[in-house]
């Protein structure tokens, strides 16, 4: 399925789960899963962590589809779900004490540069996402979410704005705000 978000299909597998159609959540699930964990793998920075949010906002979004108002706004609505899970999931994180030892990534990733024809576009890669994704944590909560729906997942505007609970202004000013900043940073680093 493309990445582009097709509001129908998703109304309709929300009507089909709505009347607890085992398959039209089957489909859903294939539908979303690949996005989703981007999602949650990008918000929490750890893959068991992603697996565990994941199976969470599937669970919530079979027990508690109910609660949708309306079908159209059903993938706004598990977005939003997915954020509230990985928000959870990662003051959970935080509080617990963790004892195990960090994993050299660096090591990991000169392993896999054997088989690789162009290393060094994989360093710059790497390397602008690791600043990315700094910069952006840097970021009030708001502002990057925005930014993130936007850019990452290719939300229009008043989806944005529908699924932050926001008003449209304040999607375009924190989305401008993100650039401004991350423009900043890149130019100065």
């Amino acid at each position: 399925m493309e990445n582009k978000l097709n509001i129908e299909y998703y109304a309709l597998l929300a009507e089909r789960i709505r009347e607890r159609d085992t398959d039209a959540f089957t489909e859903f699930y294939y539908a979303t899963y690949n996005d989703l964990y981007r999602y949650a793998y990008y918000f929490l920075k750890d893959a068991h962590q992603a697996q565990d949010a994941l199976h969470e906002i599937y669970i919530l979004i079979w027990r508690s589809i109910s609660t949708l108002k309306e079908n159209r706004l059903f993938y706004p609505w598990v977005r939003q779900i997915a954020y509230h899970v990985c928000c959870d999931f990662q003051r959970k994180s935080n509080t617990m004490a963790n004892h195990e030892t960090p994993v050299n990534e660096d090591t990991e990733f000169l392993l896999n540069l054997t088989d690789q024809n162009d290393c060094f576009q994989e360093i710059w890669d790497k390397d602008f996402q690791e600043r990315l994704e700094r910069y952006l944590s840097e970021l009030p909560s708001q502002v990057r979410q925005a930014f993130l729906l936007r850019y990452d997942n290719n939300l229009k505007l008043d989806e944005i704005a529908d699924f932050l609970n926001v008003s449209l202004s304040t999607v375009k000013r924190a989305i401008n705000k993100a650039r401004k900043y991350l423009q900043k940073k890149f130019a100065s680093s």
